[in-house]
């Protein structure tokens, strides 16, 4: 069942001019920091902020109506977030303890499990990230966006499994890079950029010499070669086209796509309608472009509770999805074209009906005067 709340950026919500009230409870490394049904505060705010927590779940007079449905809770994902904390914290602690292949492979079959299950096959991406967790939600973001493209091109079950394994562990690798390198705020220096690039190689080395049986050989080439490009230009061995095992082609679009949306210490996250654009725009230069045409024909371009322009000038916000067209959904219309505020009346606009009418771009203020 779903609530109704919408998702917003802290950083535009304005205490004291509007009420807002927290949607769902928002905890940090398994502690509870505010409750369901706080009324949110700027106190609240600048603390959810220094604890890298940028988007919350708020109820307020704008998300009336509108439900939040999601095929993986918040509170599943959490919990999968921390297995892959806890498995990845063990091999930077001492590589010799290293990863439980039977944790990892009962998370998959959870994932697996609940995305089977859904009717529905569309990608909503989780906004609700912390920086600090980068390469754990990365990874388990990563591993969720893979089944989805596995999904639609008609996997079946064991395959899922090894694509899956491979994306959860695509960026293994980086455990052994300085973290200095990796979390570098300013432009990386080309001694430090080759130390980045060589992960693909140290993940699959570290891989095949601590779990040669237990991981599938498919599952390992993912993890060799997420950063290659279909036109060559990519690392470790600039392999091109369909020389890179298709697994790893599917990796590599739902890696590029989900660093693009992620907020990192040296830029601001891409909002997911520019970046479904850019990776689109780079198919059969560094994607297999029928690949990444089938991840983005189900990409939730603008999710539900988003405050956006109309290109007559209108601006509303995503009331619903159009299942046949996650590009054009169904908008509560805020204010009108001639800049008037359309108040408590409920006047929607169906871009699928309304052919000449489409989004212009998405507005970061969480409310509309």
């Amino acid at each position: 069942m779903g609530w109704f709340m919408r998702l917003v950026n802290i950083n535009y919500i304005d205490v004291d001019k509007y009420e807002y009230y927290l949607g769902r409870t928002v905890s940090s490394e398994g502690v509870v920091l505010l409750k369901q049904g706080v009324k949110l505060n700027e106190n609240y705010v600048k603390q959810l902020n220094l604890k890298g927590i940028h988007y919350i779940y708020v109820i307020d007079e704008v998300s009336e109506g509108i439900e939040i449905k999601e095929v993986i809770s918040p509170d599943k994902y959490f919990k999968m977030k921390d297995v892959v904390k806890d498995q990845f914290n063990k091999v930077k602690k001492n590589v010799n303890i290293g990863l439980n292949m039977n944790i990892i492979n009962n998370t998959v079959d959870d994932i697996l499990t609940m995305l089977t299950s859904n009717k529905d096959i569309y990608l909503s991406i989780n906004e609700m990230r912390n920086m600090d967790d980068y390469l754990y939600e990365h990874s388990l973001n990563v591993a969720i966006s893979c089944l989805y493209t596995g999904i639609l091109l008609k996997y079946d079950k064991m395959k899922l499994h090894k694509l899956a394994v491979g994306a959860l562990l695509h960026d293994v690798g980086k455990l052994f890079i300085d973290p200095k390198v990796l979390n570098k705020p300013s432009n990386l220096t080309i001694e430090e950029r080759k130390e980045i690039e060589k992960h693909p190689e140290l993940g699959y080395r570290f891989i095949s010499d601590n779990y040669g049986n237990q991981i599938q050989p498919q599952s390992k080439q993912i993890i060799l070669q997420h950063h290659e490009k279909w036109n060559g230009s990519g690392y470790p061995n600039q392999l091109s086209g369909e020389r890179i095992y298709e697994m790893a082609r599917i990796c590599c679009i739902c890696d590029a796509f989900d660093a693009l949306t992620s907020k990192r210490v040296y830029r601001n996250p891409m909002p997911i309608y520019l970046a479904s654009e850019y990776i689109y725009s780079l198919g059969n230069i560094e994607f297999d472009f029928e690949i990444a045409k089938l991840f983005l024909s189900k990409i939730v371009r603008f999710k539900e509770g988003s405050i956006v322009k109309l290109s007559d000038g209108s601006k509303g916000i995503v009331y619903s999805q159009n299942k046949s067209a996650l590009d054009r959904p169904i908008i509560k219309l805020l204010v009108s074209k001639e800049g008037y505020s359309i108040g408590h009346k409920n006047i929607f606009i169906d871009l699928l009906e309304e052919k000449t009418l489409f989004i212009e771009k998405q507005l970061e203020s969480t409310i509309l005067d």
